[in-house]
């Protein structure tokens, strides 16, 4: 994240599955990082049980939530008590891999009335090309933003967490910038072997890239850096 450099991916064919965080390595300490794809509790136990933190958006559906007594909670009852610019937070858990228990903290605020109308909007388009009905769950759900995360609250306030999360669109800038600068969302190949060949050589290109940038951050038109403050030639 500090510097937007990919150090891992994975190509593979459509049979053997799409995204999912299992295929990605997670070391101690790690923090992951993802959109609501990823929230989900095989996703939370392949994280945690590599002692890494998970920090996603709530997906209602693919990552039921529970309290302290084991029952289900129903995250749009408790939206219903933010007031605009408060930030609701609630200690919860998700059952992970083997039934275990994984406790993490629901985070969510309550969208400006201008950003509910545009996630609706967006919502409602999306619905019409699929030839599909938005529920009112739905539309009332769009007035909220909600991650789920097993960051400590003594190291990250929910404040902190929302703002780590907003990090995210630079992750998308990234791989918009991959397939517009590249061509890497285009595909000519139809051969296995053809199409494989073509994807690792953009993707090597785009690391290739990543890699110059870097380096053309620290290089000067003279040769060195220079260790004191340029002074003023302007006369008194």
């Amino acid at each position: 994240m500090a510097d937007l450099r990919c150090d891992f991916f994975e190509l593979t064919a459509i049979e053997h599955g799409g995204e999912t965080l299992r295929r990605v390595p997670v070391h101690r300490g790690d923090i992951m990082m993802g959109d609501r794809i990823y929230a989900n509790p095989v996703a939370v136990s392949h994280v945690v049980d590599a002692k890494g933190d998970i920090l996603v958006r709530l997906n209602r559906q693919t990552l039921p939530l529970f309290d302290a007594s084991e029952k289900r909670m129903d995250p749009l009852q408790l939206f219903g008590k933010i007031k605009a610019g408060q930030v609701l937070e609630r200690v919860t858990r998700v059952r992970g891999r083997n039934g275990a228990w994984i406790v993490g903290r629901l985070i969510a605020l309550k969208r400006s009335a201008a950003a509910t109308r545009q996630v609706r909007k967006k919502l409602l388009r999306k619905a019409s090309k699929r030839q599909e009905k938005v529920t009112r769950e739905s539309l009332r759900a769009a007035q909220y933003f909600a991650v789920w995360t097993t960051l400590a609250s003594e190291d990250f306030s929910a404040e902190e967490i929302l703002d780590f999360y907003r990090l995210r669109w630079q992750i998308e800038l990234a791989f918009k910038r991959m397939k517009s600068l590249l061509g890497l969302g285009h595909l000519p190949k139809k051969d296995p072997a053809s199409a494989r060949a073509w994807l690792h050589g953009k993707l090597f290109a785009s690391l290739l890239v990543e890699r110059m940038i870097e380096a053309a951050s620290s290089i000067s038109p003279w040769g060195y850096e220079l260790e004191t403050p340029a002074q003023s030639m302007e006369r008194n």
